[in-house]
């Protein structure tokens, strides 16, 4: 703090003239902006010698370089992801059952089943279910070949049918 030594008391400060005051200022100003530098750079070192890690580099951003607006190009909408649709389309077959005489329809129960034959195909069987005047169920039978299967064999059963089915 050496260098203030020469600067007056606020009793003298009042007796300079605005020239000396403005000049004092500056001189004032720059020695604010090296104490302030070198504060700066004894953290980093203090931050070095501790093993910290010092002030990142941060490159310019290229922002201010061309802050003109560019041309307005033709109203390009980038396309929405559209209509959601599904892999595979579910084929449906209703299977008829063989009923007795006075029995009332309850609604298919369904069944879907996924093969794979060069593409996708599945196949959501809508089986007719009924209950007989004597409070059996009966349920049609899924066609032949068609059934739970085993994981070694070569189609997956699918005992749930998707919303679409």
């Amino acid at each position: 703090m050496d260098s203030l030594h020469h600067v007056p008391s606020p009793f003298a400060l009042s007796a300079l003239s605005r020239a000396k005051l403005e000049a004092l200022l500056i001189e004032l100003f720059g020695e604010i902006t090296t104490l302030k530098q070198t504060v700066a750079e004894l953290r980093e070192e203090n931050a070095r010698l501790k093993g910290l890690k010092g002030r990142p580099t941060i490159k310019p951003s290229g922002m201010d370089q061309d802050t003109a607006p560019s041309k307005p190009t033709a109203d390009k909408k980038q396309p929405g992801r559209g209509k959601v649709m599904p892999r595979v389309s579910v084929e449906e077959k209703v299977i008829k059952a063989e009923i007795p005489p006075g029995s009332r329809f309850k609604g298919y129960e369904p069944f879907l089943v996924q093969d794979l034959v060069i593409s996708a195909r599945a196949t959501c069987y809508q089986r007719e279910r009924w209950v007989t005047p004597d409070g059996r169920t009966i349920l049609a039978p899924l066609p032949e070949g068609v059934g739970p299967r085993r994981a070694d064999q070569q189609a997956t059963s699918v005992r749930s049918c998707a919303a679409s089915c």
